[in-house]
């Protein structure tokens, strides 16, 4: 049910994607496997890279009503090129997103399914 609603509240956020902050200048979001919010926190799926640490990774968050829509980008562009197969979950704390238990967001990462 998660997924739907997520998926539907993409269709709805497309025009406010075509302005989401991009990774880095000239270079498209990256892609991800999913995405799970709960009570804790948000947990971003991404392909195995070379980079594997959350400090590899920075967060855009562009508040916005009703929802904050959230990126997320490799911090150096080129750095973070696929790596073997698997994948790699970054958990970022409501906190750590400007975010509180309850709100919504919407994604602005394009999600591709997991091979």
């Amino acid at each position: 049910m998660k997924a739907v609603l997520l998926a539907a509240g993409l269709l709805l956020a497309a025009p406010a994607l075509a302005q989401a902050p991009q990774a880095s200048q000239g270079q498209s979001p990256m892609m991800l496997y999913g995405v799970t919010a709960g009570p804790a926190g948000v947990t971003f799926r991404a392909p195995m890279s070379a980079c594997r640490q959350r400090g590899d990774f920075t967060i855009a968050v562009l508040e916005r009503e009703p929802q904050a829509l959230v990126l997320l980008a490799p911090r150096r562009q080129g750095a973070c090129m696929p790596a073997g197969v698997g994948h790699l979950d970054l958990t970022y704390a409501l906190t750590d997103l400007g975010l509180k238990p309850g709100d919504s967001f919407v994604l602005g990462n394009p999600l591709t399914p997991e091979p």
